[in-house]
Protein backbone atom coordinates (compact mmCIF):
# COMPACT_ATOMS: atom_id res chain seq x y z
CA UNK A 1 0.00 0.00 0.00
CA UNK A 2 1.16 3.42 -0.23
CA UNK A 3 1.65 5.96 2.61
CA UNK A 4 -1.22 8.35 4.05
CA UNK A 5 1.37 11.25 3.42
CA UNK A 6 1.57 10.42 -0.27
CA UNK A 7 -1.54 12.60 -1.52
CA UNK A 8 -0.98 11.59 -5.25
CA UNK A 9 -4.57 10.04 -6.35
CA UNK A 10 -5.23 6.33 -7.17
CA UNK A 11 -7.14 6.67 -10.53
CA UNK A 12 -8.87 9.76 -12.61
CA UNK A 13 -12.18 10.49 -10.77
CA UNK A 14 -10.16 12.45 -7.39
CA UNK A 15 -12.21 15.12 -8.21
CA UNK A 16 -16.25 15.82 -6.89
CA UNK A 17 -16.60 15.71 -2.82
CA UNK A 18 -20.13 16.09 -1.61
CA UNK A 19 -22.43 16.22 1.18
CA UNK A 20 -25.61 14.28 2.12
CA UNK A 21 -28.17 16.35 0.86
CA UNK A 22 -28.16 17.05 -3.18
CA UNK A 23 -29.39 15.28 -6.01
CA UNK A 24 -28.78 13.68 -9.34
CA UNK A 25 -30.28 14.20 -12.91
CA UNK A 26 -29.01 10.72 -15.56
CA UNK A 27 -30.56 11.66 -18.72
CA UNK A 28 -32.47 8.53 -21.38
CA UNK A 29 -30.20 6.75 -23.91
CA UNK A 30 -29.75 8.98 -27.14
CA UNK A 31 -30.45 12.09 -24.86
CA UNK A 32 -30.88 15.55 -26.76
CA UNK A 33 -32.02 13.68 -30.18
CA UNK A 34 -27.94 12.12 -30.75
CA UNK A 35 -27.74 8.78 -30.73
CA UNK A 36 -25.04 7.33 -28.16
CA UNK A 37 -25.22 10.12 -26.27
CA UNK A 38 -26.26 10.26 -22.43
CA UNK A 39 -25.60 13.07 -19.64
CA UNK A 40 -25.87 13.69 -16.11
CA UNK A 41 -25.86 16.57 -13.46
CA UNK A 42 -25.91 16.28 -9.84
CA UNK A 43 -25.48 19.27 -7.19
CA UNK A 44 -24.98 18.86 -3.22
CA UNK A 45 -25.23 21.45 -0.53
CA UNK A 46 -24.54 22.28 3.07
CA UNK A 47 -26.11 25.37 4.43
CA UNK A 48 -25.13 24.80 7.93
CA UNK A 49 -21.46 25.12 6.77
CA UNK A 50 -19.67 27.29 8.97
CA UNK A 51 -16.52 28.76 8.83
CA UNK A 52 -13.71 26.57 9.86
CA UNK A 53 -9.55 26.93 9.81
CA UNK A 54 -10.24 23.14 8.38
CA UNK A 55 -11.98 24.17 5.63
CA UNK A 56 -16.11 23.20 5.40
CA UNK A 57 -17.83 22.09 2.22
CA UNK A 58 -20.43 24.24 0.91
CA UNK A 59 -21.99 23.31 -2.27
CA UNK A 60 -20.76 21.54 -5.08
CA UNK A 61 -21.71 20.46 -8.43
CA UNK A 62 -20.67 17.94 -10.82
CA UNK A 63 -21.53 17.30 -14.85
CA UNK A 64 -20.78 14.52 -16.92
CA UNK A 65 -21.38 12.61 -20.65
CA UNK A 66 -20.65 9.75 -22.68
CA UNK A 67 -20.71 8.97 -26.38
CA UNK A 68 -20.92 5.77 -27.90
CA UNK A 69 -19.94 5.23 -31.57
CA UNK A 70 -18.94 2.54 -33.94
CA UNK A 71 -16.16 2.49 -36.46
CA UNK A 72 -15.65 -0.07 -38.31
CA UNK A 73 -15.94 -3.47 -36.13
CA UNK A 74 -15.01 -1.56 -33.16
CA UNK A 75 -17.08 0.37 -30.79
CA UNK A 76 -15.87 3.65 -29.39
CA UNK A 77 -16.89 4.97 -25.61
CA UNK A 78 -16.28 8.28 -24.83
CA UNK A 79 -16.59 9.71 -21.60
CA UNK A 80 -15.92 12.95 -19.90
CA UNK A 81 -17.03 15.14 -16.38
CA UNK A 82 -16.31 18.12 -14.48
CA UNK A 83 -17.05 18.90 -10.47
CA UNK A 84 -16.26 21.41 -8.68
CA UNK A 85 -17.39 22.48 -4.84
CA UNK A 86 -16.76 25.50 -2.66
CA UNK A 87 -15.12 25.40 0.62
CA UNK A 88 -15.56 28.16 3.77
CA UNK A 89 -12.40 28.00 5.32
CA UNK A 90 -10.52 30.72 6.51
CA UNK A 91 -6.70 30.30 5.36
CA UNK A 92 -7.87 28.82 2.31
CA UNK A 93 -6.57 30.13 -1.03
CA UNK A 94 -8.40 27.69 -3.36
CA UNK A 95 -11.58 25.98 -3.81
CA UNK A 96 -12.29 22.44 -5.46
CA UNK A 97 -12.15 21.71 -9.20
CA UNK A 98 -10.90 19.23 -11.99
CA UNK A 99 -12.11 17.20 -14.83
CA UNK A 100 -11.72 13.83 -16.08
CA UNK A 101 -11.24 12.29 -20.03
CA UNK A 102 -11.22 8.69 -21.12
CA UNK A 103 -12.14 6.75 -24.37
CA UNK A 104 -11.82 3.15 -24.55
CA UNK A 105 -12.51 0.96 -28.30
CA UNK A 106 -13.84 -2.78 -28.02
CA UNK A 107 -13.47 -4.72 -31.03
CA UNK A 108 -14.18 -8.79 -30.73
CA UNK A 109 -12.49 -9.74 -27.77
CA UNK A 110 -9.91 -7.41 -27.57
CA UNK A 111 -10.57 -3.98 -25.51
CA UNK A 112 -8.23 -0.74 -24.63
CA UNK A 113 -9.25 1.71 -22.77
CA UNK A 114 -7.19 4.87 -21.52
CA UNK A 115 -7.76 7.66 -19.53
CA UNK A 116 -6.63 11.53 -17.84
CA UNK A 117 -7.56 13.46 -14.69
CA UNK A 118 -6.25 16.63 -13.18
CA UNK A 119 -7.45 19.09 -10.57
CA UNK A 120 -7.15 20.83 -7.28
CA UNK A 121 -9.01 19.23 -4.48
CA UNK A 122 -8.99 20.19 -0.76
CA UNK A 123 -7.97 17.55 2.26
CA UNK A 124 -9.91 18.94 5.40
CA UNK A 125 -9.07 16.06 7.73
CA UNK A 126 -6.16 15.53 9.62
CA UNK A 127 -3.67 17.77 8.25
CA UNK A 128 -5.82 19.79 6.01
CA UNK A 129 -3.59 20.32 2.76
CA UNK A 130 -4.61 21.90 -0.81
CA UNK A 131 -3.84 19.76 -3.73
CA UNK A 132 -2.59 20.06 -7.08
CA UNK A 133 -2.86 16.49 -8.68
CA UNK A 134 -3.28 14.84 -12.15
CA UNK A 135 -3.04 10.97 -13.09
CA UNK A 136 -2.95 9.24 -16.30
CA UNK A 137 -4.85 5.43 -16.72
CA UNK A 138 -4.37 2.98 -19.42
CA UNK A 139 -5.67 -0.62 -19.67
CA UNK A 140 -5.69 -3.54 -22.24
CA UNK A 141 -7.90 -6.71 -21.51
CA UNK A 142 -8.55 -9.66 -24.14
CA UNK A 143 -10.56 -12.94 -23.64
CA UNK A 144 -9.50 -16.22 -25.53
CA UNK A 145 -11.77 -18.87 -24.55
CA UNK A 146 -11.70 -19.15 -21.17
CA UNK A 147 -8.59 -17.19 -20.45
CA UNK A 148 -9.57 -13.41 -19.38
CA UNK A 149 -6.08 -11.36 -19.70
CA UNK A 150 -5.93 -7.73 -18.31
CA UNK A 151 -2.83 -5.45 -17.92
CA UNK A 152 -3.08 -1.94 -16.31
CA UNK A 153 -1.14 1.09 -15.60
CA UNK A 154 -1.11 3.70 -13.46
CA UNK A 155 0.65 7.49 -13.17
CA UNK A 156 0.28 9.78 -11.11
CA UNK A 157 1.50 13.30 -8.90
CA UNK A 158 0.19 15.96 -6.74
CA UNK A 159 1.30 18.65 -5.72
CA UNK A 160 0.23 19.06 -1.55
CA UNK A 161 0.79 22.25 0.67
CA UNK A 162 -1.06 23.77 4.06
CA UNK A 163 -3.92 26.08 3.06
CA UNK A 164 -2.85 29.33 1.81
CA UNK A 165 0.88 28.50 1.13
CA UNK A 166 2.28 28.72 -2.29
CA UNK A 167 2.71 25.41 -4.10
CA UNK A 168 6.31 24.15 -4.02
CA UNK A 169 6.33 22.43 -7.04
CA UNK A 170 7.85 19.08 -5.37
CA UNK A 171 5.35 16.32 -5.98
CA UNK A 172 4.39 13.08 -3.98
CA UNK A 173 4.14 10.53 -6.75
CA UNK A 174 2.44 6.89 -7.40
CA UNK A 175 3.01 4.78 -10.34
CA UNK A 176 2.04 1.14 -10.56
CA UNK A 177 1.75 -1.69 -13.52
CA UNK A 178 -0.37 -5.04 -13.11
CA UNK A 179 -1.53 -7.57 -14.93
CA UNK A 180 -3.48 -10.88 -13.83
CA UNK A 181 -4.93 -13.86 -15.69
CA UNK A 182 -8.18 -15.62 -15.55
CA UNK A 183 -9.14 -19.25 -15.76
CA UNK A 184 -12.33 -20.90 -15.69
CA UNK A 185 -11.86 -24.22 -14.03
CA UNK A 186 -15.76 -25.16 -14.58
CA UNK A 187 -18.72 -24.16 -14.33
CA UNK A 188 -18.75 -21.67 -11.28
CA UNK A 189 -15.13 -21.39 -10.49
CA UNK A 190 -12.90 -19.00 -12.06
CA UNK A 191 -8.93 -19.41 -10.95
CA UNK A 192 -6.52 -16.13 -11.33
CA UNK A 193 -3.33 -15.41 -11.18
CA UNK A 194 -1.98 -11.63 -10.57
CA UNK A 195 1.22 -9.49 -10.41
CA UNK A 196 1.92 -5.98 -9.61
CA UNK A 197 4.80 -3.93 -9.37
CA UNK A 198 4.54 -0.44 -8.01
CA UNK A 199 6.74 2.89 -6.69
CA UNK A 200 5.60 5.89 -4.39
CA UNK A 201 7.84 8.71 -3.57
CA UNK A 202 6.98 11.49 -1.07
CA UNK A 203 7.95 15.24 -1.68
CA UNK A 204 10.15 13.79 -4.57
CA UNK A 205 11.91 11.13 -2.11
CA UNK A 206 10.81 7.47 -3.11
CA UNK A 207 9.58 5.35 -0.43
CA UNK A 208 11.02 1.90 -0.03
CA UNK A 209 7.59 0.71 2.36
CA UNK A 210 5.84 1.98 -0.50
CA UNK A 211 7.57 -0.12 -3.36
CA UNK A 212 8.12 -3.12 -4.47
CA UNK A 213 6.34 -6.18 -6.08
CA UNK A 214 3.86 -9.10 -5.23
CA UNK A 215 1.64 -11.31 -6.70
CA UNK A 216 -1.78 -13.40 -6.08
CA UNK A 217 -2.98 -16.54 -6.89
CA UNK A 218 -6.70 -17.40 -6.13
CA UNK A 219 -10.13 -18.87 -6.57
CA UNK A 220 -13.63 -17.39 -6.69
CA UNK A 221 -16.64 -19.79 -6.22
CA UNK A 222 -19.98 -18.94 -7.72
CA UNK A 223 -23.38 -21.61 -7.11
Amino acid sequence: TYTSANSAPGGIDFVGSADNVGFEYHSAADALGITGLKFGVSGAFNEEATTATTGAFDTGYGVGVTYVTTAGDTSVTVGAGYAAADYIGTSLSKDESGGHIGISAVTGDLTVAAAYGSGDTIKTTTNPRQMDSDATEVGIKYVSGDLTFNVGHLTSSSVDEGYGTAGSGVKDEKTHTSASIDYVIASGVTGTFGYRDQEGSDENTVLTTDSGSSWYIGANISF
